[in-house]
This record gives C-alpha cells, structure tokens and sequence, in this order.
C-alpha cells in the first residue's frame, strides 16, 4: 500500500489553486453489504478525472483521487 494520501495531495492542490469548490465525488455502493463492491468518480468542473471500484471504499477514493491529481497535474504539464 501507498503511504501517500492522494485525497489529501488533490485536495491541497485545488485549495491552493482556490478551485477545491470545483471538485465532486460520486460514491456509491453495490452488491451484498457483507461483500460491497465500492465505485468512486471524481469529477472537476463536471468532468471525470478518475474512477475506480474494489472492495475496500477508502482504497477506492485513493486511487481515484490518485488519477485526478495526475490527470490535472499533467493538463498543465507537471
């Protein structure tokens, strides 16, 4: 496992920018709740950056939150 906290990482990022309003995450839920499968989108100014679905919901937001920071990272070219 990572010990970077990507959520944390996007988060600082867009506060710095003054843009973190412009983040939403669409997490949801499905399958048995003894064995859910866990789905997260994040979105930016209505667009989607990252997703990923497994079945640990905090593993999920990291990697999804882990694609957003690259994506936007690298649309102004770090």
């Amino acid at each position: 496992a990572s010990c970077i906290d990507w959520r944390m990482q996007l988060n600082n990022y867009l506060q710095g920018a003054g843009a973190a309003h412009l983040l939403n995450w669409d997490i949801r839920m499905s399958g048995p709740h003894h064995r859910p499968t866990w789905h997260a989108i994040v979105y930016f100014r209505g667009v989607q950056y990252g997703s990923s679905n497994g079945s640990n919901q905090g593993a999920v937001k990291e990697e999804a939150a882990r694609q957003a920071l690259t994506a936007l990272l690298a649309a102004r070219g770090y």
